[in-house]
């Protein structure tokens, strides 16, 4: 992690990417991945009751998304919230098998991404109703942001990425994402159709917690980018499109929860490892899920009837309706393209200038070469070398950058030098 003069945080996940945090003078946030990835953050208010707007540039393409303020001990999280809402029997008739399965095709099969997940991921050949669609619809958008996510990074960073989150495909061999995790995540679109249908009737209040951290049921996650996680001592990396499943409540207090890996694309984190993954990951994996599976309706909204998929029922067929808190939103930025590249390259900047001045005075300071041993502690290391440029806190593993050396210590004792 770089945190550079003026607050800027940067941070680098899987694939090599580097995610950039810095709250403005005007107290806005903007976010970014890559020049083709972030947005910006900025706070309203409708008849006393405070919302937070988002607006999203994924790929070029701008998108608003508006979520509540909740805090959870301690945490300050941002929760999804939908800005239009069906007629109530649209959501049943989502979430209830046709008569006759249908068959469609999302033509994906000339997408690069798809090719890329081959291995990973396969349609269902037909849907049994069209909660199974909206699965299929979720879980390729997941997999399509992953992929271009990751071919925004440089050269080195895109083959390490390939290497760890590309799944290798086998001839043969039945796609990663099983029949039965596809169901769970089906169930838990279920879930999440059904919540919506209660906040389209007021039947939910506004500022309720998330159903991951009230209900203690049992919860899916579609990871929406990458991060990295413990798993016992060691860490592993997962990536967009791989899928945890919560089991058990959150502890009380606590500002992490361990779940179940049901699928992964990368071979560190295999399906079965149990991951510790902090809380306010989780909310943005919903937030992600629940913006996806929105788009997904309206999209089932506009092909029903077409290409093999039934029709809705007549009870069904109401317009969708724009939520009060959306109409009263601000505009959503018009210039978010031009500000995320602009602050994808000022992290660039900031962290080459950040590295270059650790990298000279901290290893320059005795004729001697400094020589970093096996089992050293932190303080013997830090005593010798300096502060470093970058610190990868992974809990109980810690990564010290310094240049082009990285010094990795477990448990606070040296136990790798790259």
């Amino acid at each position: 992690m770089v945190r550079t003069r003026n607050g800027m945080v940067v941070t680098h996940g899987p694939g090599g990417l580097a995610r950039a945090e810095f709250v403005r003078p005007d107290h806005s946030m903007i976010v970014t991945q890559g020049r083709h990835w972030g947005y910006v953050q900025r706070p309203f208010t409708v008849g006393g009751v405070g919302y937070v707007q988002r607006t999203y540039v994924m790929g070029g393409v701008p998108r608003a998304f508006l979520y509540r303020p909740y805090f959870y001990h301690g945490l300050s999280l941002n929760i999804y919230v939908s800005s239009r809402f069906y007629a109530p029997a649209f959501y049943g008739w989502a979430y209830t098998p046709w008569v006759r399965p249908a068959v469609f095709s999302f033509g994906w099969g000339p997408s690069p991404w798809f090719g890329f997940y081959a291995g990973y991921f396969a349609p269902y050949p037909v849907y049994a109703g069209p909660l199974y669609w909206l699965t299929d619809y979720m879980v390729a958008a997941s997999l399509q942001d992953a992929y271009n996510q990751q071919m925004q990074a440089n050269a080195a960073a895109a083959a390490a990425a390939q290497a760890n989150a590309g799944y290798p495909v086998v001839a043969g061999a039945p796609p990663a994402l099983t029949p039965d995790v596809k169901q769970a995540i089906a169930d838990e679109v279920h879930r999440q159709l059904d919540e919506e249908r209660m906040e389209s009737q007021g039947a939910a209040p506004a500022a309720a917690a998330p159903a991951f951290l009230s209900d203690n049921s049992t919860h899916v996650f579609v990871v929406a980018n990458g991060l990295d996680v413990q798993t016992g001592a060691a860490t592993c990396s997962l990536t967009g499109g791989d899928v945890l499943q919560m089991t058990a409540p959150v502890p009380a207090n606590s500002a992490t929860a361990n779940l179940a890996v049901l699928a992964s694309k990368g071979q560190d984190c295999g399906r079965g490892s149990i991951v510790t993954v902090a809380v306010t990951d989780l909310a943005e994996m919903q937030n992600q899920m629940q913006a996806t599976l929105d788009q997904g309706l309206a999209n089932l909204q506009s092909r029903q009837g077409q290409n093999g998929l039934p029709a809705e029922p007549p009870a069904a067929a109401r317009p969708a309706v724009d939520a009060a808190y959306a109409k009263a939103a601000p505009p959503p930025d018009p210039n978010i393209a031009t500000e995320v590249s602009q602050q994808a390259d000022a992290a660039t900047q900031a962290e080459n200038e950040t590295l270059a001045q650790a990298s000279g005075p901290s290893l320059a300071g005795s004729d001697a070469p400094a020589s970093v041993s096996l089992g050293m502690t932190i303080d013997q290391v830090v005593g010798m070398l300096g502060q470093p440029a970058m610190i990868g806190d992974l809990g109980s593993k810690k990564v010290y950058s310094y240049g082009n050396m990285k010094v990795i210590f477990v448990n606070g004792k040296v136990t790798d030098v790259q």
